[in-house]
């Protein structure tokens, strides 16, 4: 009698979770860090040409929702390696995310852009930067871009890795 009340307690308990509300999809959440700095060089003209930026930092994103949360510390070099700046950076809004995936939640590749304002002495001083973090994790065949991070007028990255984690 036990085994029959057991094997239908199961029988029920499988036809009232095939009649259950669907379980709702993953999480569309990134979380992301720039793994020691990262650095771009200004391919741009005056007054920035040559220049390098120093990008520290991590953040978290939801493309669903287009929100962002992030921020690091940056460090403006002159060609010759003098400090023109640093400070931080802090993300103002999301713009775009094209995920590649990867072998699982804690390893994902992808190309995510955001705009950041750069603050220098406790002002900002650039406000609204396009912001893009790179991670080859899992890229296509086809992709030709390179890991890293750009900021504003710092195109050319020159080193630096980053990685992005599914939540």
């Amino acid at each position: 009698m036990r085994k029959t009340g057991l094997l239908l307690g199961i029988v029920l308990l499988t036809v009232a979770s095939a009649f259950a509300a669907p379980v709702q999809a993953a999480s569309t959440a990134y979380s992301f860090n720039l793994t020691g700095p990262n650095t771009a060089v200004s391919v741009l003209g005056a007054p920035f040409a040559g220049d390098t930026i120093k990008l520290r930092g991590s953040g978290a994103f939801d493309p669903t929702s287009g929100s962002v949360e992030a921020s690091g510390s940056f460090t403006h070099l002159h060609p010759d390696g003098t400090v023109e700046a640093h400070g931080t950076w802090v993300a103002t809004s999301f713009v775009s995310f094209s995920a590649f995936g990867g072998p699982n939640a804690g390893k994902q590749g992808g190309v995510l852009w955001i705009t950041v304002d750069v603050i220098h002495n406790g002002q900002t001083v650039f406000a609204d930067l396009p912001m893009s973090v790179t991670c080859l994790v899992n890229a296509p065949a086809d992709f030709d871009g390179e890991e890293g991070t750009t900021l504003g007028p710092f195109l050319e990255k020159t080193g630096g890795e980053t990685l992005f984690h599914l939540e």
